[in-house]
């Protein structure tokens, strides 16, 4: 329909918008702009390239429900379903809306909901049949669920979805914003509807259905509330589109007021959401030091892992492998004996040939302290005792392996390379 409309002042009702709506979008706003450029900028172009597919199969299926709607709903006109029309046109008058919306009738199996949308420049406003028996005679409450849908018309919650969207699809922040959305359209269906009682009815419908609407006790419902104060379901809360009904329901009953909040749900919403970033940095931090000495035991660390763990030391196998040089290659002649068997060859005279040792760490312990000053001192077992006994990753373990400093790629038993 393209029906012109012409509300005189009188006519016309206004509503505070829901107190966190208008900077809630702000924030939106500039986090989907900052957003856009980092995916058009930071991606080369390419980022724009995948939001444009993902934006056509928004698109297209969005436009299989405008055809679906056009083709198998019942638009609302003069002469089809006036009554319900007639308080479509004279409701959005009163809205202040220019023009009034296409409006239809939908049959959804039983769905108690009405939604409002828009395609290009026509805006659209379904109404679920269920939804208008179960308000049967009611039609003030009827006039609730048409002035909700009307809000967001008036309000322009449909409009720069393109550009918002980054900002909308945020966890937390596009919720938060959609519940102000709905908060700010319950305001804009009582007042349209004209009557606070007939409002709070049209919310209970959508709660109770219309077979036990007249039987809900409203107190009880409201107070289900308190059910939700704990850390999980504050996080579910947080992530849901639409507010509770029954804080819905709450706001309504009491004019201005705000929903039931306490401290005790977000205080344990803060901590589940903070435990699931810290815990998996402590075990990220603590499995090196937890399960090293096991893993050195299986032989399984690496040569990268050891110097991961030891940064600044020169990087050196994690194992020492006999027959080995002392730059780490194998030496097939000093491995194998006069019958072939594995053998180890020394490969220094005496201490004084091997390269000068480096000064030995200071260790907490005495008796790895004193491993440590005997192995600087050219004591090779006392070096090997050393790399034994301490801690792998340790300066005195590396400063054992490396036999006092003097071969930074050992990969032997100290004792073994000096002629006995």
């Amino acid at each position: 329909m393209d029906q012109r409309l012409q509300p005189s002042s009188e006519q016309r009702v206004t509503i505070r918008r829901w107190p966190s709506e208008i900077p809630l979008f702000v924030v939106i706003l500039v986090v989907s702009i900052i957003l856009w450029i980092a995916i058009i900028f930071g991606t080369v172009g390419i980022g724009l390239i995948y939001a444009l597919f993902f934006g056509l199969i928004f698109f297209f299926a969005h436009l299989a429900l405008i055809m679906h709607l056009r083709g198998s709903a019942i638009q609302l006109g003069p002469n089809q379903f006036p009554e319900i029309y007639h308080r479509v046109v004279e409701l959005s008058a009163k809205a202040g809306l220019k023009k009034t919306p296409d409006a239809y009738l939908f049959q959804a199996d039983g769905g108690l909901n009405a939604f409002a949308t828009k395609f290009f420049r026509s805006r659209i406003v379904t109404l679920y049949t269920d939804l208008l028996e179960a308000c049967g005679d009611d039609t003030t409450a009827r006039d609730m669920i048409i002035g909700h849908e009307i809000g967001h018309l008036r309000s322009g919650h449909l409009n720069w979805q393109l550009l918002t969207a980054p900002g909308r699809i945020m966890p937390f922040l596009g919720s938060a914003y959609s519940r102000a959305c709905e908060f700010t359209c319950d305001r804009w269906g009582a007042a349209l509807c004209g009557d606070p009682a007939g409002a709070h009815r049209g919310l209970i419908i959508l709660a109770a259905g219309g077979v036990y609407k007249k039987n809900v006790n409203v107190e009880a419902y409201i107070g289900q509330q308190r059910t939700l104060d704990t850390g999980w379901l504050t996080i579910g809360k947080w992530l849901a589109l639409y507010p509770p009904l029954s804080a819905r329901v709450d706001v309504l009953s009491r004019p201005g007021a705000r929903p039931y909040s306490s401290w005790k749900g977000p205080l344990r919403a803060l901590g589940i959401m903070a435990a699931f970033v810290l815990i998996p940095i402590v075990i990220a931090t603590s499995i090196p030091f937890v399960f090293q000495p096991m893993l050195r035991e299986m032989g399984v660390l690496s040569n990268d892992f050891g110097t991961i763990l030891s940064p600044g030391l020169a990087p050196q196998d994690s194992f020492r492998q006999p027959g080995s040089d002392t730059d780490g290659s194998a030496d097939p002649e000093a491995n194998s004996g006069v019958d072939g068997s594995p053998a180890t060859a020394p490969s220094f005279a005496s201490v004084a040939e091997m390269p000068s040792p480096q000064p030995a760490p200071t260790v907490a312990d005495e008796r790895l302290n004193e491993l440590a000053q005997q192995c600087q001192a050219g004591e090779m077992q006392a070096c090997d005792d050393l790399y034994n006994e301490t801690d792998f990753g340790t300066p005195a373990e590396q400063y054992g392996n490396t036999c006092g400093g003097r071969l930074p790629e050992n990969t032997e038993e100290c004792v073994s390379l000096v002629a006995q």
